[in-house]
């Protein structure tokens, strides 16, 4: 449920940061945040977390009363999410003095001799004064209340961050990084065989860019349940629109774990298809070595903890 007028009863919030879906034009951008705002809030049903979602210009803020440790575990599954920013509403209005006043209030750090810079996002404009010299003030009156702090905007102890909105004065208290990629179910359909966890692990590596899993055959449920993670509607066929405005379900367009021969009853190939493109065999843990397996594999079990890639510059060396 998405509504643009939020009850800011709710305690807790977060900012959605895109990556790759930035990179699209309006309207395939617009397709795939739907598909991933599906997804997002079918797994909140699933686990039962109350989600309320707010678009603000081009960002989508999230607000929930239920546990944080449980949210940002759910929106760490979401594929197409690069990083999630948790926000801390601050008690104040939107004068400088007050943003600062509130902002050392909540500081463990008051009084300690540390370096600070200050960086404020606008969503909702204030008063005649820019960005920059708002965040010039903002800092002037946090000096004047603790005189301990001084200026360093390269590599500040601590960053200030600020966003100003139609519902208040809020601060980015910590960046978590998630799973990125795209949301599934926007690149069509892949077969698969789940049997082992290898398949398992290359399946998630092909989710990542947007491909919705068809688990056929002798598919083990303990893996199809992992992998229902990242995506609820795992095993359901995307729909396309053709020519004639009708929604037919996609035919697959590649296989994992099993040959070509022994997908085709799953294919879902339409008889009045004029031309078809050639089934792929997809194998993208080929070239990995154990140590990389391994990182993705943790990845995969606990996105919030570990990073897909540990070394990227080895990684490329290496390969």
């Amino acid at each position: 449920m998405i509504q643009i007028d939020v009850n800011l009863m709710v305690n807790s919030k977060w900012i959605l940061r895109f990556g790759e879906l930035g990179l699209k034009s309006k309207t395939v951008r617009g397709s795939f945040q739907r598909a991933l705002l599906n997804n997002m809030l079918e797994q909140a049903r699933i686990a039962k977390i109350e989600l309320i979602v707010d678009k603000q210009r081009s960002q989508f803020h999230v607000y929930s009363n239920s546990d944080k440790d449980a949210v940002e575990n759910l929106l760490c599954h979401v594929l197409g999410i690069v990083a999630i920013d948790r926000v801390e509403k601050l008690d104040c209005d939107y004068s400088s003095k007050s943003i600062a006043k509130s902002v050392l209030d909540n500081s463990p750090n008051f009084g300690t001799k540390r370096t600070f810079g200050v960086r404020v996002k606008r969503m909702y404009k204030f008063g005649d004064i820019s960005s920059k010299d708002y965040e010039i003030e903002i800092g002037s009156e946090m000096i004047a209340l603790d005189n301990n702090l001084s200026v360093n905007l390269s590599s500040p102890d601590e960053w200030i961050r600020i966003i100003v909105d139609s519902n208040g004065v809020s601060r980015i208290v910590d960046r978590i990084e998630t799973t990125a990629g795209l949301p599934t179910g926007v690149q069509g359909d892949v077969i698969v065989n789940l049997v082992d966890e290898k398949t398992m692990l290359e399946s998630f590596l092909v989710m990542r860019r947007g491909v919705r899993l068809i688990p056929v055959l002798d598919s083990k449920e303990i893996y199809i349940k992992k992998l229902a993670r990242y995506d609820p509607f795992i095993g359901q066929r995307t729909m396309e629109r053709d020519r004639h405005k009708f929604s037919p379900k996609r035919p697959a367009w590649g296989v994992i774990g099993l040959s070509i021969e022994d997908a085709e009853p799953f294919i879902g190939k339409r008889d009045d298809a004029v031309k078809t493109t050639p089934l792929s065999t997809l194998s993208p843990l080929d070239g990995w070595d154990d140590d990389e397996i391994n990182a993705l594999r943790l990845h995969f079990e606990d996105p919030q903890t570990h990073g897909i890639n540990l070394n990227v510059t080895n990684w490329i060396n290496n390969h």
